[in-house]
């Protein structure tokens, strides 16, 4: 009896130990399933907001003139009284509009879209120079430069270098509305340039023309997201054209500027696009 009791209790207390052990190793494995990741989705339709600043490049203001006789406008650029052009003819202002888009994020790090957006702008520039003839008549010449909105539509690369900011490349077309003006002063002249019809002109184009740049972007809450960006536009050449007839002769003065825009900006964008989405 005494024999049985003692390997009853063997028994039990082997069981024991064994189930001990037992519980002590599935403690080990049984670790807490770790929670997903957020990661936002850039995917979706957004519009937005923006402002900043602009300005032209250093780009010449040229002056070209022809004259059937010798006291016109071509003549008294020939003689250097009219400038043959003016260096540092830049217009600067600011601007605002609203910006609509659409993003594919492609996978978890490349970002592809396209992006459309108008500013109102206020970019102005005017430059007068007198001087007086060979007769010693006082002239003057003016020149205005100017720039009263600007759109784009672009495509857009980006790589989000985290799952909230995106770094991207952009580039497409332009378009604007520029104005160049000039004009040629001479109230003693023969007949006085102030009553002589096309002796003042300003010449308004909607132009296009083509733009790059590079931004980044901070998506701060599901929806909400805001950008720094820089864009070089280049909307071509243009010209204004006056006309001045004396006597018998005429002449002509043409003065062309080559518009090119340096843009800064910032925005602000909300997105229509997917919810966050788990990333594993």
């Amino acid at each position: 009896m005494g024999r049985f009791l003692r390997m009853v209790l063997a028994s039990a207390i082997s069981f024991g130990l064994g189930g001990l052990a037992t519980a002590a190793d599935m403690a080990v494995k049984a670790r807490p399933i770790a929670e997903p990741a957020l990661a936002s989705t850039w995917t979706g339709f957004y519009v937005g907001i923006n402002g900043g600043w602009l300005a032209s490049n250093s780009n010449n203001l040229t002056n070209v003139g022809t004259d059937t006789g010798i006291g016109g406008l071509g003549s008294a650029i020939n003689l250097g009284l009219v400038p043959v052009g003016l260096t540092g003819f830049r217009a600067s202002g600011g601007l605002v509009g609203g910006t609509a888009g659409y993003n594919w994020q492609v996978n978890p790090n490349w970002v592809v879209g396209v992006e459309g957006d108008i500013d109102w702008v206020s970019a102005k520039r005017s430059f007068n120079t007198g001087f007086r003839t060979v007769t010693f008549i006082p002239v003057a010449s003016a020149y205005s430069r100017e720039l009263d909105w600007l759109g784009t539509f672009r495509g857009r690369i980006g790589f989000a270098v985290a799952p909230s900011i995106l770094i991207y490349g952009t580039g497409g077309l332009a378009v604007g509305q520029v104005k160049v003006g000039n004009q040629f002063i001479c109230p003693a002249c023969a007949p006085p340039s102030t009553t002589e019809p096309g002796t003042a002109n300003t010449n308004t184009t909607t132009a296009a023309g083509w733009t790059v740049g590079a931004g980044a972007e901070w998506k701060f809450a599901p929806a909400w997201s805001v950008k720094a960006e820089y864009l070089y536009a280049d909307l071509g050449t243009h010209s204004s054209l006056i006309t001045y007839t004396y006597g018998a002769d005429t002449s002509t003065l043409r003065s062309s500027v080559h518009d090119t825009f340096n843009v800064a900006r910032v925005g602000l964008n909300y997105s229509f696009g997917g919810p966050v989405v788990a990333k594993y």
